[in-house]
């Protein structure tokens, strides 16, 4: 039985994300997973942040549909890809996208610079037989470290890959994306990164989420002792055109929300919410 005293105590980023979405574990494998993650390190910082709005746990559920959206858009771009999810922290994704295309995928690499070996003993303690994911403990924003890493674990560079680049890109610099980005960089543009980035101010038109986003910056910023980097539009679009990227296509919230739940509860007006979500290829 798996007890409160053999549960993974987990770091406050990846539980905060974590207690957001768990609803959305609760099948085979992945719910199996989830019995071993222990959240209550980030308990405090839930209540903190529903006393400011109730908005964020639905960012984030709809930011991970969209994610897994977009993977079963551009899965069958190819007969076979790989997956490699940067940043990938303790969510089970890679283990739910396993189970999900098991005749799509070859192979699963989940990288972070923490808890993968833990990751890793679980997973091989609920599916002892399956290959996927493989799991890479390694700083990200070490590129060159980051490359070697990958293809000792079997990545194939020469091969199509999916990257998910999801709730990442306001933790690093600008440049330190560049150069993660430039890691997946191909002359026919055949790998497909899918990518969500905050919103800044200006670029937020409702005065009522930009006061969301504000307050919910604020308080992340203070609990977790980070800086959040802010994007507009116009500044991911002249990152990704220097990067050569192929830009397939941008979701605000409002668009996000009609196509996961059919119809717009939250956001009724295009720019309504705090991100975006952009899947490119490169």
């Amino acid at each position: 039985m798996n007890t409160p005293e053999t549960r993974l105590r987990v770091a406050p980023t990846s539980a905060l994300v974590l207690s957001y979405v768990k609803d959305l574990y609760k099948d085979g494998l992945s719910g199996e997973y989830m019995q071993h993650m222990d959240l209550s390190a980030v308990q405090t910082l839930v209540t903190a942040v529903n006393k400011v709005t109730s908005h964020l746990g639905y960012v984030i559920q709809l930011r991970k549909q969209m994610v897994r959206y977009l993977v079963s858009q551009f899965i069958s771009r190819y007969p076979r890809q790989q997956i490699c999810i940067i940043a990938a922290g303790l969510d089970p994704l890679g283990l739910q996208l396993a189970a999900d295309y098991p005749l799509h995928i070859s192979g699963i690499y989940e990288v972070d610079q923490a808890w993968m070996n833990e990751k890793a003993t679980i997973y091989h303690k609920i599916a002892p037989q399956m290959p996927l994911p493989v799991t890479i403990q390694t700083d990200i924003t070490n590129t060159i470290q980051l490359k070697r890493q990958l293809r000792d674990a079997g990545y194939d560079a020469a091969q199509p890959t999916l990257i998910v680049f999801e709730g990442i890109i306001h933790y690093i610099t600008e440049e330190q994306f560049r150069d993660i980005m430039q890691c997946f960089s191909t002359k026919n543009a055949r790998n497909t990164v899918i990518m969500d980035y905050m919103l800044t101010e200006e670029d937020i038109p409702s005065p009522a989420f930009r006061q969301v986003g504000k307050e919910l910056q604020a308080l992340a910023e203070k609990a977790l002792q980070i800086t959040f980097h802010l994007y507009s539009r116009k500044k991911i679009l002249n990152m990704l055109e220097l990067l050569q990227a192929e830009v397939n296509s941008i979701y605000d919230m409002q668009a996000a929300e009609h196509r996961m739940v059919g119809h717009n509860e939250r956001y009724h007006q295009p720019g309504d919410g705090l991100m975006e979500i952009t899947a490119f290829h490169i």
